[in-house]
């Protein structure tokens, strides 16, 4: 059953009132009833176990039976930093890296990123992007939401302050192997950033830049992986290690 995300407003006496364009969803493509049992979590991680009480066609008001606090995190959190790409991979990548658990997803613009926007289309992407991340979590039953940044250039992320381990994935450079690459579990607040570049590749100005400011450099084997493929075995290969 898919999890339904609220905002902590929408939650007052024991009782949670969804309207539009949730409510849409939830009475019209899942048909739901009084009596049926619904799931929710806020943005907080909370998650509600309710029954339906009563539905019109401005609101849904379902009873709060029992109520999940959020878990401690036990796994240190995973950054996306993904050079654009054409077409609906992105929205894909989005999805999957979603699905996987990443806490924050980067788009880039990178030397030999093909697909170009404005400032409007940025804005545009970030609504159709969250939107797909929402339903991702939804599905896979997640607790909280993904952050997806703004679009910025590989300069501008490389000079943001961090607290985490920057992977750059780029498979012609002496590399070690993503799966043996040290890693540290024990400060779960320390993070692990993995970079993966576009179709064409990571320039050679863009080497050594990532050199400069200390990546670690990983690669996913000798095979050459197309980018929305190198993203999920890169995230697969993460959440594995940190969860074993």
């Amino acid at each position: 059953m898919p999890v339904f995300f609220i905002r902590t407003q929408d939650v007052v006496d024991g009782v949670i009132t969804v309207a539009d364009p949730l409510l849409s969803h939830i009475a019209k493509s899942l048909r739901a009833k009084p009596g049926d049992h619904l799931i929710f979590n806020d943005v907080l991680g909370h998650r509600y176990h309710t029954t339906v009480h009563k539905i019109t066609k401005q609101r849904l008001e379902a009873t709060i039976q029992k109520v999940e606090p959020s878990p401690l995190s036990t796994t240190p959190p995973i950054i996306l930093a993904q050079a654009l790409l054409k077409g609906e991979k992105m929205g894909w990548v989005i999805q999957k890296a979603t699905e996987l658990g990443v806490s924050t997803i980067i788009p880039l613009i990178t030397d030999r990123v093909i697909l170009r926007v404005s400032g409007n289309q940025n804005a545009s992407h970030q609504t159709r992007w969250k939107r797909i991340a929402l339903e991702a979590a939804q599905q896979s039953e997640r607790r909280t939401l993904p952050t997806i940044l703004p679009i910025q250039t590989f300069q501008e992320f490389l000079k943001r302050p961090r607290q985490d381990k920057p992977i750059l994935m780029a498979e012609r450079e002496e590399t070690g192997s993503l799966l043996t690459i040290p890693l540290s579990t024990e400060n779960q607040n320390l993070g692990v950033t993995v970079c993966i570049g576009p179709e064409g590749g990571w320039s050679t100005e863009e080497i050594e830049m990532a050199k400069f400011h200390k990546w670690k450099f990983a690669s996913l084997g000798k095979g050459i992986l197309r980018a929305e493929t190198a993203s999920l075995a890169a995230l697969a290969i993460l959440q594995a290690r940190f969860t074993a």
